[in-house]
């Protein structure tokens, strides 16, 4: 045992701190704490309204909306409008548009949601997003989960994931 112990603090100099070199490391989320958390609701099944210079397709949207259904949520109408001053939701609606001055140019979307002071209901929902992201997977999904009042919710491949590389279309406790 004394030879070992000898041997084991030979290999250190006085003068030199011993110093333990590690990679550069980075945190994941693998799951989260708790279901995913909801803090808003539409009173009404909401109308959804898609701007044309979205570039998203009908037949796109209603692929999210089908997602949605599938969980128990219900919409109203759904449509293209043409306008050219396409940007403001009506109450009773969701909106799909182009992305404001103040949306970050690393998202691929982002969803505002405007309640109501009395009850907390969701009176109306804005969703923005780029025309080079109208078809990636899981983004008007994603972003119809907000419109919904779902937050983020960091479980590795969950819908709601707030980044798109580790979400994916688990909906665990999202069904209505």
């Amino acid at each position: 045992m004394g030879l070992f112990l000898a041997l084991f603090l030979s290999c250190f100099s006085g003068d030199q701190p011993l110093i333990l070199k590690v990679n550069d490391m980075a945190v994941i989320d693998t799951f989260a704490l708790g279901p995913p958390v909801q803090k808003a609701t539409w009173r009404e099944s909401p109308n959804i309204r898609v701007c044309a210079a979205t570039q998203v397709k009908m037949h796109r949207a209603q692929k999210a909306l089908r997602y949605w259904e599938m969980l128990g949520y219900e919409f109203g109408s759904a449509r293209i409008d043409e306008d050219i001053g396409c940007m403001h939701p009506r109450y009773g609606e969701i909106i799909i548009t182009l992305p404001e001055g103040n949306i970050d140019n690393e998202h691929m979307a982002a969803t505002r949601i405007y309640t109501e002071k009395i009850t907390g209901n969701i009176a109306k929902a804005k969703i923005f997003i780029y025309p080079k992201y109208a078809q990636k997977d899981r983004v008007i999904e994603h972003e119809l989960g907000h419109a919904l009042g779902w937050q983020h919710h960091k479980q590795k491949f969950h819908i709601m994931h707030p980044n798109w590389q580790l979400g994916g279309y688990n909906n665990a406790g999202l069904r209505r």
